[in-house]
């Protein structure tokens, strides 16, 4: 396993983390959670991530029993949670409206209620699931900082929040001498480029931001399950359909006018993994880990030999050499193109992905 720095910070995690949004709709998966949470640890994997928002609570219960079985101590595992759902969307609801959002109030007691549910005294990080338009900022990052002081977490991040609005947070917590966020949590896979490789950008080199990374293989997209356009039994598409993620991407990448297309940038990235002597998992596991800017990329998993593939990705990090990553974006078609002022007066750009590999083989 390979431990990367969170960002800024002295804190390590596993190059790979493992999270459990697939389990936690559903307690009858408990024993294979712990099971998962077993090999995983078992694997060099100390990186756990969860959220109130799995199963509205379940997600975190199985963690919590699955961390007591596997009975390590407690400094060797790094475990976060993400804060924002705390209760289903169907407000107005009088019971429920101080259950979303970024409030002070739901702060404190979402953090406490997690940390009941995970049978824990601490969390390493929690996350604001989603950007909160009604709370001030000014809130929301006292609230994190005052948690930091009692003890109960050690940093605070974010969740697919737009540069912007990190750069804004930012600035209130060195206004207000405020400990900032340290890491955001965006979507980053070969389908879904342009946040992560573009807009953070200034980010990452400015404040040397952290990131964990979710959806790396694109909920089983990308490895290899679906190259024929069929969902084989068994299949996180295919098993999982009730699953509001799985219903949104299977209807953003195989609509009808996108199946084709899809389909034949699956077969060619699998000629690609060929020619590497790896999965098309693997590949496209590498392919994220290649970019230094990921702190670590959370991947589920059903099956623990599932993750046992996936932690092999990290032998092949070296073979995404400039020449196979140009092969790649290819293929995708979708390579970001940051700089339009200079892209308008037809100068070549290089991305940040391709600097950090060029970087990296000096």
């Amino acid at each position: 396993m390979e431990y990367r720095f969170l960002g800024n910070t002295g804190l390590k995690v596993s190059a790979i983390g493992f999270g459990n949004v697939l389990n936690s709709d559903n307690p009858d998966r408990l024993q294979i959670t712990i099971e998962l949470v077993k090999r995983a640890y078992s694997l060099g994997i100390n990186f756990f991530d969860t959220a109130e928002f799995y199963g509205y609570g379940e997600g975190e219960i199985q963690f919590g029993e699955a961390f007591k079985a596997l009975g390590a101590p407690r400094q060797e595992l790094v475990i976060s949670s993400k804060i924002f759902w705390g209760a289903p969307l169907t407000l107005p609801d009088v019971k429920k409206i101080n259950q979303i959002g970024l409030s002070r109030k739901h702060i404190f007691e979402g953090v406490k209620n997690s940390l009941k549910r995970l049978q824990l005294d601490y969390l390493d990080i929690v996350f604001c699931h989603r950007f909160d338009e009604d709370t001030p900022l000014e809130e929301t990052a006292k609230a994190f900082n005052d948690l930091i002081g009692q003890g109960l977490i050690h940093y605070w991040g974010t969740s697919e929040w737009s540069a912007s609005e990190i750069f804004e947070v930012r600035e209130v917590c060195a206004r207000l001498n405020l400990t900032p966020p340290v890491t955001e949590q965006p979507q980053y896979n070969m389908l879904v480029r342009d946040r992560f490789e573009v807009e953070y950008g200034r980010l990452f080199d400015n404040f040397r931001l952290g990131s964990t990374v979710w959806s790396p293989l694109c909920s089983g997209i990308l490895t290899g399950k679906y190259n024929d356009g069929t969902l084989p039994a068994g299949s996180r598409l295919k098993e999982f359909m009730d699953n509001f993620i799985m219903k949104a991407i299977y209807n953003q990448f195989f609509a009808e006018d996108k199946r084709e297309k899809l389909l034949k940038l699956l077969n060619d990235l699998a000629n690609v993994a060929k020619k590497l002597g790896c999965t098309q998992s693997q590949l496209a596991m590498a392919w994220i880990l290649a970019n230094q800017d990921v702190s670590s990329a959370i991947t589920g998993a059903t099956r623990p030999e599932q993750l046992d593939d996936t932690v092999k990705s990290l032998q092949f990090i070296k073979k995404i050499t400039p020449e196979v990553n140009k092969e790649i974006d290819q293929i995708l078609g979708n390579k970001p193109m940051p700089g339009q002022d200079v892209k308008a007066f037809g100068l070549k750009k290089n991305t940040r992905r391709e600097l950090m590999i060029i970087k990296n083989q000096y």
